[in-house]
């Protein structure tokens, strides 16, 4: 378990590198116990704030929450952000435990046709909710990326996923801050400035979407998290519910796959069936390593904040763009590298069309939508 929370904190912490490819790597080389891997991904869904709010880099379970988190990072709120999402993914922990009973009753009655069918209606409300002929920049931004998508998905790469979500949603907001001047990274206070009442409700939405999600195989994290967008006016309340989808999503799936042997994320699918009896096991586990993240996350976190805040912004932004484009190389020679270049160029297109860049997540809507 100690294992597995270094692990998590290394992918969770690391620009690029998700916990999925590093549970891959180890499982390549013999190690593969289950509670490593638990581990490993439940720690990475609370520290992939790190990369996703002070580098522009997002994964899939996070990559709506950049844009608001980068806002608040650049009025100095940094560290905010931080314990927005620790916190968050903690209450997530907690809710989940009395709703898996619940849960595992429902797990069983899934059918495909609904979650199409719930996916195009979200994707039309999506669209629509922008304004004038930005509907149509909308649409277009929408099939692009759902095109991107599809014929991603025809290849034979490793990561599809990474080149898709870091070109979206992570390298054009690296891009676009290179313009930029130094901002004020230093922070000014970690305390949330948000009622306690409206954080427990957003994080306990966000759990009940993160539920659905691990319900529903073709509806993901990410679009639990835009549906919960909707409902939230704010980013800190947008990032309450992203982070708590983030991590509910990882302890129902798990959930799932003991209780039915279904594979609903990366990490699950290198797991060894052990039957729903072990789960008691595993929400204990879960308790005790939130509690322990909670005690080292913010100064981790605000370590890191500091030797980034010495670095001059843009170089640091065109490192970090260099080492992503290195790791698309390294993941999937110049197929990936193209798949990464052209799912950047969309990204940009949406934010010069001055659309949401949500629209983006056409990218596994649509080829969800025509099956």
């Amino acid at each position: 378990m100690l294992a597995g929370i270094l692990g998590g904190t290394l992918s969770g912490i690391s620009p690029g590198i998700h916990v999925n490819t590093l549970a891959a790597f180890l499982s390549k080389t013999g190690v593969a116990d289950n509670l490593l891997l638990f581990s490993m991904g439940l720690t990475h869904t609370f520290l992939d704030v790190v990369p996703s709010a002070f580098f522009g880099v997002p994964d899939e379970g996070t990559s709506l929450g950049v844009l608001p988190a980068h806002r608040l990072v650049l009025q100095g709120r940094a560290m905010e952000v931080v314990r927005i999402a620790l916190w968050a993914s903690f209450l997530a922990v907690i809710i989940v435990i009395p709703l898996m009973p619940l849960y595992i009753s429902l797990v069983h009655l899934y059918r495909p046709t609904f979650g199409r069918m719930f996916v195009l209606f979200l994707a039309t409300f999506l669209i629509l909710t922008e304004s004038g002929w930005r509907k149509s920049f909308a649409l277009i931004v929408f099939l692009l990326s759902g095109i991107l998508g599809i014929l991603t998905f025809r290849l034979s790469l490793g990561q599809p996923y990474y080149h898709l979500f870091t070109g979206l949603f992570g390298l054009p907001v690296l891009i676009e801050a290179l313009r930029s001047k130094n901002p004020p990274l230093e922070t000014k206070s970690s305390e949330i400035e948000m009622s306690g009442e409206r954080f427990i409700g957003f994080s306990l939405l966000g759990t009940l979407l993160g539920m659905i999600a691990s319900l529903v195989p073709a509806f993901t994290a990410s679009q639990a998290a835009l549906l919960g967008s909707f409902f939230s006016r704010d980013e800190r309340s947008f990032l309450t519910v992203v982070f708590s989808v983030n991590t509910s999503n990882f302890l129902f799936s798990f959930a799932n796959f003991l209780a039915t042997g279904r594979v609903r994320n990366g990490i699950v699918a290198l797991m060894t069936p052990a039957g729903s009896g072990a789960l008691t096991f595993y929400l204990l586990a879960a308790l005790f390593i939130s509690m322990v993240i909670l005690i080292y996350g913010e100064p981790l976190a605000g370590l890191i904040l500091r030797v980034v805040s010495r670095v001059p912004y843009r170089m640091l932004n065109l490192a970090v763009i260099l080492f992503l484009f290195g790791l698309s190389y390294l993941f999937d020679g110049p197929l990936g590298v193209l798949v990464l270049i052209g799912a950047s160029m969309i990204g940009l297109l949406a934010s010069n069309l001055g659309v949401k860049r949500t629209n983006c997540m056409g990218v596994l809507m649509l080829p969800i939508i025509i099956g």
